[in-house]
């Protein structure tokens, strides 16, 4: 028998069982734990830490009765995180982002899932069980330079860079260091405080581990080479459709599908065609667009900051400064004097 049920169904699903005493919260230091048997449904066993601002730290076990179809149709806060699978296997088709993937003992991935729905496949009688890390980018990273944010995966660039956040899901391996760290989580020998502290060191040292591999990835895929006309011709498509979305470019995988190629190819490609990667490009070219709106005069600086894709008003008008020597306003002022 195969159940289905939705994201409102387990909500309610939830509060019966917490009424009728199958299942129980409890609030503990600077988390909290919700376990027991949801009805008709399985067992499930979470566990909450918030680790510092910006950062925190689930682990899950869960196991259901009868195979299930679970259809995440509500849409999620632009939420991004890593997920390390620790036991079982499901499969997870992110509509519009991704075909079904599995997710299994081994593998990790990264995601942001803002305004994408799901359908997951779980079976029934297995155990499973993983750790999942969310991040808040604004606050996790604060006051972070250019030449530093070169250095984090692009996806998590993006939401720091001002611009409009685009959903992504990228699939790595568990790597023995990992695995040393993700014991160690779960074999914490501490409490309180030293427990909060003890588990931020190791979720920081995941994550530093996860942007380890995603430098190495880099490094494989651009040291490789395109030389097809018909590639070359592709990434050239690809900067237009950047270009002509400003205000609401598509991800990097959406961009790379839409011109037919995968996505490191489009990466290691836009860094030899133009000499620069895709969004730093399309950073660039924003900057020059609103230095020109700002030169016409017909627009305010906020206007000219929404134009060209900055939902951050203040960044836009660092990341200007940088590039000009003077911030929108100044230059506006300056432009309109020598008139």
């Amino acid at each position: 028998m195969t159940k289905v049920i939705k994201s409102t169904d387990w909500g309610e699903l939830w509060a019966e069982s917490e009424q009728k005493g199958t299942v129980s919260r409890q609030s503990k230091g600077f988390g909290t734990i919700h376990q027991g048997k949801i009805l008709d449904v399985g067992n499930k066993y979470e566990c909450w830490t918030e680790l510092r601002s910006g950062l925190s730290l689930t682990i899950i076990e869960q196991e259901f009765i009868d195979d299930l179809v679970w259809i995440k149709d509500s849409l999620d806060e632009s939420e991004c995180g890593l997920s390390f699978f620790l036991s079982g296997k499901v499969r997870i088709e992110r509509h519009g982002l991704t075909d079904e993937t599995d997710e299994s003992v081994g593998k990790y991935y990264s995601e942001c899932n803002c305004d994408i729905k799901e359908t997951e496949y779980w079976k029934a009688g297995e155990k499973y069980s993983r750790i999942y890390l969310s991040i808040e980018p604004h606050q996790f990273f604060p006051n972070f330079s250019e030449e530093d944010l070169e250095q984090i995966p692009i996806s998590l660039r993006q939401v720091l860079m001002g611009v409009k956040v685009q959903p992504y899901y990228h699939q790595g391996k568990i790597t023995r260091q990992m695995r040393l760290v993700l014991r160690q989580i779960l074999q914490c020998p501490h409490e309180g405080l030293m427990k909060r502290m003890y588990l931020e060191s190791k979720a920081v040292e995941l994550i530093t581990l996860h942007f380890q591999q995603f430098q190495e990835q880099d490094v494989h895929d651009y040291s490789l080479t395109v030389n097809n006309l018909s590639d070359i011709e592709k990434i050239s498509q690809a900067k237009e459709i950047l270009l002509s979305n400003l205000e609401n470019p598509p991800s990097l995988m959406e961009l790379a599908r839409q011109v037919g190629l995968n996505d490191f190819k489009l990466k290691r490609g836009f860094l030899q065609v133009f000499g620069t990667s895709a969004f730093k490009y399309l950073h660039d070219y924003r900057l020059e667009k609103a230095r020109q709106l700002l030169v016409s005069g017909e627009m305010t600086v906020e206007e000219v900051a929404f134009r060209v894709g900055f939902d951050s008003r203040s960044y836009f008008a660092l990341a200007f400064r940088k590039k000009f020597g003077l911030n929108p306003k100044q230059y506006f002022q300056h432009r309109q004097k020598s008139v």
